[in-house]
């Protein structure tokens, strides 16, 4: 008997090529992609970098004042990224220690800068601590200035530290509690422990966490504007040449200033973040739980995080306050109409909430739809794809705001002065972390399930709409509320795009605040917080608690 000849099996990347050809939608949609991504992505930074002449160059390197903005810039992000790890080393530690009392309150305390405006701080240690300030003028009756070096430097701390604290969280609890267990039965003590196992092990995630913190900071532009004062940094020099004396040549400089460390420290992160999985012991999972803290340990710890609580509760609750307060200072008496300012004689609350809405639903769906087609469909160059899908991860929004203004105002494609330009940069802004949130959903779905859909004749488009967007449901809804609660409050790069009738809410806060008028700047970024905690609010009912988008 003559058994059949079967025809070779073919391998599964021939099968993913064959179906490509017969659906070539998967080519559309990178297409698509890719078009979206070099015009809104790439095009920007190369047009910046070919805007400056040679006499924009020779103004930087020969001025001054401009080296002074640089040092003063490198200073800030030395000093902040240290204090700001530090502080998040010890609530990432604290949080991560079964004997802390309160760690659900320290959570809860470690999210709040995370998920209101960044500048919110700065506005808050004004209130406090200004010239009029509550704490320095009215209790202890000094008149100093909250501006400067010192003032920055602490808003810039605050700020940041909850990114270090999300940071080093997972580190600090994926450590082997058997190795600390093992080394006191050595009769190592808790800080022998600390200085031979805790700190060494979590080493690559304190630096991926300061470069990260560091990679902020120098971006961050809100704070400097608001309360820096003299102390001029790099993001607040490239505002005031673009706005002040519309000098894109130079800006463009200053701007590439600050992209080239934002870049090199972006890599470096991920770089350190990537290598954060140390294996400590191998074999089955330890159950032993962390050995306990000294009392005296668990006093200073405990004592230490409510303090930096204390601290972030005081500066957002005199933001709520001067959003009721008639004259902060001045006149103490009860009053809403600053309130009624932000509800009723002013639109720029109701343009901020519509365009971030409507960037978050183009970044969910952006985000989802490139993590499917580059990660499971043989779509040419994905690699390449990818690496531009996060690259606006690195990107200060100052940058990303003057890059902007350099290449839309102008032939072929002009945008500014436009709602369109405004939500294309808040998309643009969010696109890195929903796509890596969505990739990340993505690889916790088998192949087969989508090869099942595809056997059955479902083409690439109907597979992703009818099967795996249903299941990539969390990161979508991650992704759109993260894009949202990231654009209702940015103002780094949307200060440049902004025109008459496109006004958004974070950027009149900042003209308000540098006019004096602190009743109206702080009852309009109390309704601010107020949208984006009623946002999560609701992210938590519709996921149910399943998808948390700050993992602590």
């Amino acid at each position: 008997m003559t058994t059949p000849l079967l025809p070779p099996r073919r391998s599964r990347t021939s099968r993913e090529i064959g179906r490509a050809r017969q659906d070539p939608s998967s080519y559309i949609i990178a297409f698509l992609l890719a078009a979206a991504l070099l015009i809104f992505v790439l095009w920007p930074m190369l047009s910046m970098f070919l805007e400056p002449s040679g006499a924009d160059w020779q103004q930087y390197l020969t001025s001054d004042r401009l080296r002074g903005v640089t040092w003063n810039t490198a200073v800030m992000v030395i000093l902040s990224t240290i204090t700001a790890t530090a502080i998040g080393f010890v609530f990432a530690y604290g949080l991560t220690r079964d004997d802390i009392p309160g760690k659900r309150f320290f959570r809860l305390i470690s999210l709040l800068p995370l998920i209101s405006p960044p500048f919110a701080l700065g506005l808050a240690l004004i209130l406090l601590f200004g010239r009029s300030g509550l704490i320095t003028s009215d209790l202890l009756g000094l008149s100093v200035d909250a501006r400067g070096l010192i003032g920055l430097w602490v808003v810039q701390t605050f700020t940041f530290y909850p990114v270090a604290v999300l940071t080093m969280v997972s580190v600090l609890r994926n450590q082997n509690p058997a190795m600390e267990w093992a080394a006191r039965d050595l009769g190592q003590s808790w800080f022998g422990i600390m200085r031979t196992i805790t700190v060494p092990l979590a080493l690559p995630g304190i630096l991926g966490a300061a470069l990260l913190v560091a990679m902020l900071v120098l971006a961050d532009f809100g704070n400097p504007l608001i309360i820096a004062g003299d102390f001029r940094v790099l993001a607040v020099e490239a505002y005031i040449q673009v706005i002040g004396r519309f000098n894109l040549g130079l800006a463009a400089v200053l701007a590439i200033m600050l992209l080239v460390p934002a870049l090199l420290l972006f890599l470096l992160q991920r770089r350190f973040l990537g290598r954060r999985s140390y294996i400590t012991v191998t074999g089955k999972e330890s159950t032993l739980r962390p050995i306990p803290t000294p009392r005296g340990v668990r006093y200073a710890l405990v004592t230490f995080m409510s303090l930096v609580a204390a601290f972030v509760i005081i500066t957002y609750a005199s933001i709520f306050a001067g959003a009721v307060t008639r004259v902060w200072g001045v006149d103490w008496s009860l009053t809403f109409e600053h309130l009624e300012f932000v509800v009723f004689r002013t639109g720029d609350l109701r343009n901020s909430a519509a365009f971030a809405a409507i960037a978050a639903i183009c970044c969910a769906v952006i985000a989802t739809t490139a993590a499917y087609f580059l990660h499971r469909r043989p779509v040419p160059g994905r690699g390449a794809l990818d690496i531009l899908a996060v690259l606006p991860a690195a990107l200060p929004g100052t940058m990303v705001g003057i890059a902007y203004v350099v290449t839309f105002n102008q032939a072929p494609l002009i945008l500014t002065g436009t709602g369109a330009i405004i939500v294309i940069s808040m998309v643009v802004r969010a696109l890195p972390v929903g796509y890596r949130g969505s990739v990340a959903a993505l690889h916790q779905i088998g192949p087969s399930i989508d090869e099942s859909a595809a056997d059955l004749g479902a083409g690439a488009t109907r597979t992703y709409r009818t099967v795996m967007l249903p299941l990539m449901k969390g990161a979508f809804t991650a992704a759109f509320i993260y894009a949202f609660v990231e654009s209702i409050n940015t103002v780094s790069a949307v200060i440049f795009l902004v025109s008459p009738g496109n006004q958004l809410a974070s950027v009149t806060i900042m003209g308000l605040a540098e006019h004096g008028y602190w009743g109206e700047a702080t009852a309009m970024s109390a309704a601010l917080m107020l949208v984006t905690f009623a946002a999560l609010g609701i992210f938590r009912l519709v996921t149910r608690g399943r998808v948390r988008l700050f993992e602590l």
